[in-house]
């Protein structure tokens, strides 16, 4: 019996809930290297096909809405087939997708490439916490989730650096080349990933309710669980996407070199590290509800106080990066997304729910783009990071609609 206490994090995880961390894990590192790369690799990319700010603004958008058909599609085969081989088929997708991009042609090849990569990376996240959420102990769930989430931070890292230092040395076609090569790792790790036995032991199960996933899904009040997890998922990305994506082009279109734009991205990153660090300790102790309240709320306070002080932003100083800070520290309510999520739909359904709700919410953010796209010519920056504040404040009052469940 154990007598682990909930919220202390075991010295080690023994060798199948390791593997099944660190498969999930890469997949997601290269989820959001994806989505921060393309940030930058935007710059020159525009200037080479001349594009405009909204063609640019459908590009994200275009990523956006494919990361959640993946989502939807790759979380309904995980409940079919298993966890381990979606695993592998989104990864070796999204490397394909990826290493396509460096031959593109015109604008209309890479929105069709760029839809691809984004329907492969769109079922990783989903079905990796899935999995982490069968493997390890439900005493130290909240731990490993949100260090689970910790990934994007290393992805966001990787894709400043490599746009901001190697992309301009190689261009970017080179450099959706190189990083499609990484899947050669991936695939190796997953080869090693070991299937969940929650879900193993559920194929013994050939009942009427086995048989149909999607029914099971969509009927009592899992229903009413799945729209309140696409409406949490939903407010965190429409609110971070909205402030995150033109960031690299508007600090280029005021001056900054490429280089220098990259830099915010690292400091968002290890602004995003700190709070998901606060997330991983507060989860297992004070709950779900608390950690993604307390982290939107914060969210709330630094993006009102940064748009209050848009203005000085490239000439920096405690009263933009201690808000800047603040803002990107809050706005990892996602963190407690993946045990919460997974905490509220059964096995059968588990990698269906959890993946469809996050990635819908986070393929409906596709909007937050477009708009900033047609308001930062005309009215900049500041109104995009007041509207994505106010999203964080509702959504910290949404984190109370949900229940405890550390089942």
């Amino acid at each position: 019996m154990s007598h682990a206490i909930a919220g202390a994090p075991p010295r080690r995880l023994n060798a199948s809930q390791r593997g099944a961390f660190l498969g999930a894990l890469i997949g997601w590192i290269f989820d959001y290297y994806e989505v921060f790369l393309m940030t930058i690799l935007v710059v020159p990319l525009a200037k080479d096909f001349q594009l405009s700010s909204a063609q640019v603004g459908l590009l994200f958008s275009v990523q956006l809405g494919f990361l959640a058909a993946g989502g939807v599609f790759f979380g309904y085969l995980a409940d079919k087939i298993g966890r381990k081989r979606v695993l592998m088929y989104t990864i070796l997708l999204f490397s394909l997708g990826t290493m396509a991009r460096s031959l593109a042609p015109n604008y209309e090849v890479m929105l069709v490439l760029t839809a691809i990569s984004g329907f492969g990376i769109g079922g990783e996240y989903g079905v990796g916490q899935t999995l982490v959420t069968e493997t390890i102990d439900k005493a130290h769930r909240g731990f490993y989730s949100a260090f689970l989430y910790g990934g994007i931070y290393v992805g966001i890292l990787l894709g400043a650096l490599v746009g901001g230092h190697l992309m301009p040395h190689i261009g970017w076609r080179w450099t959706f080349f190189l990083s499609g090569l990484p899947v050669l790792f991936a695939l190796w790790v997953r080869r090693h990933t070991p299937e969940s036995e929650a879900w193993l032991a559920r194929q013994g199960v050939r009942d009427e309710r086995a048989a149909t996933m999607v029914d099971t899904l969509f009927k009592d009040k899992l229903i009413k669980t799945w729209l309140l997890c696409v409406l949490a998922a939903g407010l965190q990305f429409f609110a971070y996407y909205g402030v995150a994506s033109f960031l690299p082009t508007y600090l280029v279109s005021k001056g900054s070199t490429i280089a220098g734009a990259s830099t915010w991205l690292v400091f968002t990153a290890i602004a995003g590290a700190f709070g998901c660090a606060v997330g991983a300790c507060l989860s297992d102790r004070v709950g779900r509800r608390f950690t993604l309240s307390l982290l939107a709320t914060c969210a709330c306070v630094g993006g009102v106080w940064l748009a209050a002080n848009w203005d000085s932003l490239l000439l920096g100083g405690w009263n933009v990066w201690v808000p800047f800070f603040i803002l990107f520290a809050g706005s990892n309510g996602a963190a407690v997304f993946g045990v919460l999520f997974s905490e509220s739909f059964p096995v059968a359904v588990r990698a269906t729910g959890v993946s469809s709700a996050l990635q819908v919410g986070r393929g409906l953010s596709f909007f937050p783009p477009l708009l900033a796209g047609a308001l930062l010519p005309t009215l900049g920056y500041r109104p995009i990071v007041f509207l994505s504040a106010a999203l964080f404040g509702v959504l910290a009052m949404v984190a109370w609609l949900f229940k405890e469940n550390r089942g």
